[in-house]
């Protein structure tokens, strides 16, 4: 087994810097006189059903080019209710050039007029990967991760616009590496419990308002998990419409902790999820800093453009000497109106790191 332990000093900061923020945003957002309405009838498709399919195209300096397909449809699967966002489904399957191949199925449903959230992931895969490793051998080293994963999330709104929710994790990784001797066979069982409060007025493009997340999750040994942890993730999202509402200055910040017995694909990896121009695995470890800002140009009625910068850090890293390194993340990106009634975007970003880069296709907004 991997052991990374979070030392005490990482545990303070984390707890610092999430007082700070929330206190910090939660004045902002409440000043700002957002309403409390949250998706409703801006993030609503007319009619009952619309299908889209939508060519998949991405490049990762790790996995290189990869291609596939995404049919996708919104719905409203109770026609009485008009005050819930329309739900999404979807599937994917991708094949890249290092022969790396995903397939998945994913479902946000919106009921009861947006008082439950229900969603769902479940998909299997086998992905080519890499990871740096410094002293003694300074060289990448490729590994390959066979993976079959399922995921479901049940939210009901409590009071305002704050949720609770539930969920239950399975993963089953097998991780091996033809250049050093490391096999690890995975199985992990995890349930988890949220805290969500959304004051956007739109969820699939918001131009105010704000959203902000508490996620935890823990794989208990009595779950028979191979590995026992837990991994605590906070983030907040603000929205501000600009140029008589036409554009958006997003700006969201992230935190996310591992506590104890992490394996090595329970890892965060910087550019994984939250800062663009990462994609060859370099950093890597168990806490993660994130904030980045994004500027969202609609120049016309179905097609737009974006901008962003971030930056990144990461504490009880794979390698000693990457704890606490800034890593910034610059790009641009075109956005095309898949669905125009609720204005839910797919599109793609070009991003550039430190001695690092890559090309993403969006479902959607970056956050």
């Amino acid at each position: 087994m991997i052991n990374f332990a979070i030392p005490p000093r990482a545990i303070r900061l984390t707890i610092y810097i999430s007082i700070g923020v929330s206190l910090l945003f939660s004045h902002t957002a409440h000043a700002q006189g957002f309403p409390s309405g949250g998706g409703g009838a801006a993030g609503r498709i007319e009619g009952d059903f619309k299908f889209m399919p939508i060519p998949y195209l991405n490049y990762s300096r790790s996995i290189g080019l990869s291609l596939g397909a995404l049919p996708m449809a919104m719905f409203n699967p109770i026609r009485d209710d008009t005050l819930s966002p329309s739900s999404i489904a979807g599937l994917l399957g991708m094949y890249s050039t290092n022969k790396t191949w995903f397939l998945m199925g994913f479902s946000k449903i919106h009921l009861d007029a947006d008082n439950w959230r229900i969603m769902f992931a479940g998909g299997t895969g086998s992905v080519n990967f890499q990871f740096y490793l410094n002293n003694p051998i300074n060289t990448w080293i490729p590994y390959n991760t066979a993976m079959d994963f399922a995921f479901i999330q049940i939210q009901r709104r409590l009071i305002y616009r704050l949720y609770l929710g539930v969920s239950y994790a399975y993963m089953e990784l097998n991780t091996s590496s033809e250049v050093v001797p490391v096999i690890e066979n995975t199985i992990l069982r995890g349930l988890g419990g949220s805290l969500n409060l959304d004051n956007r007025v739109n969820v699939y493009y918001p131009k105010g308002g704000y959203n902000t997340n508490l996620k935890y999750l823990t794989y208990p040994s009595w779950m028979a998990n191979d590995f026992v942890s837990e991994k605590i993730e906070i983030d907040y999202n603000h929205y501000f419409a600009l140029r008589d509402e036409q554009d958006v200055l997003a700006v969201r910040a992230f935190i996310g902790l591992g506590i104890g017995d992490l394996s090595f694909n329970q890892q965060f990896i910087v550019g994984q999820r939250d800062i663009r121009g990462y994609t060859q695995g370099e950093f890597r470890g168990n806490y993660l800093l994130a904030m980045q800002g994004e500027y969202r140009w609609n120049f016309h009625a179905r097609w737009g453009a974006v901008g962003f910068f971030g930056l990144a850090t990461i504490f009880e890293a794979i390698n000693a000497g990457d704890d606490g390194k800034i890593l910034p993340g610059i790009g641009t990106g075109i956005r095309y109106t898949a669905f125009t009634d609720n204005h839910m975007n797919v599109g793609m970003d070009i991003a550039i790191g430190k001695d690092d880069w890559g090309i993403y296709f969006r479902i959607g907004e970056a956050f």
